[in-house]
């Protein structure tokens, strides 16, 4: 098939390109892929994956958007992942498989159940497809909300270099028979197409393996092929939300390579460039992932609520109890009303500080189980502060904005990225160096003659991140379901404690 040739159905499609991998065209593939799942409520969103991953490639942030309320299924497409034994390597036969595993994920599915499908390079060119499908009213994807797509391969034929694609093919396209060998050219492939951080080690390690474990066949049967199928006449304009990532260290398929072959199939997409970001966003830039899909999702009318949105039945029954007064009552029930759902719009904070401020409180009160950035952000707009404040130090809400400022430009002066991009030990680094008084702007920015005149001093830095780490542990202690997690029942106040003696209970704590 040429390189050039668009066959307008889905049969067509799947009859010219058959024969590309040595594939009968009746042939009958199982049904189900193999696929990672987390979080137990909320919208669904099939994720799937780049040339060379697998749905690990997804595991950070799906951790994270399963504590927002997000259901994730990370699949791994046919020869990759725990799908290698699997056949169907054409764009037709992948995008059917997906198919039938989100109608077996959804059995019943009703157009008031929304979900998003999600596509990495590769993956983004089956998740234009699919959403296509959907469109065009195929049983079982009804409820099609919207697209996210990271470094995308395009709907038309990727643009990609012979040289590139015959190196590829060479180191990879077969085992040598050498494991070090082997290693070495998987290592280098995960490096190529990574930004200007490294990743985390055991990141690295992990996205080696899952090139390891590909099926060869099927990443032949991509670089040779699937690759070069052009499937615009099929996809068309795609009449969806669709936020499309793009990495500014993405030779093939950045932000220039997006705008030109990627949006103009999405009427209502948006671009959005990742600094310093390779091709690997899932894995260079998880947290930043989960703050923007969070947005996107919370935007296009779903609800995302944490997990636990209330403490369990026990402490439940005890704050409604008689022995807890209406006043404590009253407090325990507006903390939780200040954090029950990650949709709310900030009130103080801008979407960009927002981001900044959830990932700060994931760097010090880790899977807190709810947004204490909103609560932060609904305190200050209600100006109900602890009535005190450092004399070094401006107002509240000054405090913060300058705080989130300063942050932002230390991690940019380190990393060339913003707070929200970095890994979590290179956030702890430098809040570890906040808090020791040794995080700030230097002499020529306090003489404002920088862009950061406006951060905080070293030790204007040092005080204000001591009042923030006592501001989320306040917060995160006094929230009912923490109260719950740690079995607390001191606020049970209203008759009071009889039990001193270790080991005694009082009844109610029985």
């Amino acid at each position: 098939m040429s390189r050039n040739s668009s066959p307008q159905s889905l049969a067509g499609y799947k009859q010219a390109f058959a024969h590309c991998v040595g594939e009968p065209t009746n042939s009958v593939y199982p049904p189900m892929l193999s696929f990672q799942r987390a979080g137990i409520s909320g919208p669904l969103l099939i994720q799937l994956h780049w040339l060379g991953g697998g749905a690990q490639t997804w595991r950070e942030v799906n951790h994270g958007l399963a504590a927002r309320g997000v259901q994730c299924a990370a699949l791994d497409l046919p020869g990759f992942g725990e799908s290698a034994s699997i056949g169907g390597y054409t764009i037709q036969a992948m995008a059917d498989h997906v198919v039938e595993t989100i109608q077996a994920l959804r059995p019943e599915p009703t157009p008031d159940q929304p979900w998003f499908i999600a596509g990495h390079s590769m993956g983004g060119t089956v998740a234009a497809v699919v959403a296509r499908r959907a469109l065009n009213g195929e049983p079982g994807l009804q409820g099609l909300r919207g697209l996210i797509l990271v470094s995308a391969s395009p709907p038309g034929p990727e643009p990609m270099s012979d040289a590139k694609r015959d190196d590829m093919l060479n180191t990879l396209g077969q085992p040598t028979g050498d494991t070090k060998q082997d290693r070495k050219h998987a290592a280098k492939f995960v490096d190529d197409n990574t930004g200007k951080l490294p990743l985390p080690d055991a990141v690295r390690e992990r996205a080696i393996d899952g090139v390891l474990g590909m099926n060869r066949t099927a990443f032949r049967a991509w670089l040779e092929h699937g690759s070069n199928e052009d499937w615009r006449p099929f996809v068309g304009q795609i009449p969806l939300p669709a936020l499309i990532f793009a990495g500014t260290e993405d030779g093939a398929l950045g932000p220039d390579a997006q705008r030109t072959q990627t949006l103009p199939h999405f009427p209502q997409g948006q671009v959005l460039t990742l600094e310093n970001t390779g091709h690997l966003a899932p894995l260079e830039r998880p947290g930043e992932l989960i703050e923007h899909i969070t947005q996107f999702l919370t935007a296009n009318g779903v609800t995302l609520a944490a997990p636990q949105q209330h403490p369990g039945p026990a402490t439940a029954a005890l704050m409604h109890s008689h022995n807890t007064s209406p006043k404590t009552l009253d407090v325990m029930d507006s903390r939780l009303a200040s954090s029950l759902s990650w949709n709310a719009s900030p009130e103080v904070f801008s979407p960009a500080e927002l981001r900044t401020l959830r990932a700060l409180a994931q760097a010090i009160v880790p899977d807190a189980g709810f947004d204490l950035a909103a609560c932060i952000d609904a305190q200050l707009f209600a100006n109900k502060g602890d009535g005190w404040r450092y004399a070094t130090l401006p107002g509240d809400q000054e405090a913060w904005h300058r705080g989130l400022f300063s942050l932002d430009h230390a991690a940019r002066q380190a990393h060339g990225v913003a707070f929200v991009a970095l890994h979590p030990g290179q956030q702890h680094a430098l809040l570890e160096q906040a808090g020791k008084g040794k995080l700030g702007k230097g002499l020529i920015a306090t003489l404002h003659l920088t862009d950061a005149a406006d951060a905080y001093t070293a030790e204007e830095m040092k005080t204000w991140f001591g009042d923030v780490r006592a501001e989320f542990t306040r917060l995160y202690i006094g929230d009912p379901r923490t109260m719950d997690r740690i079995g607390y029942t001191g606020f049970a106040d209203d008759h009071g404690f009889t039990q001193i003696e270790l080991g005694q209970q009082e009844r109610f704590e029985r």
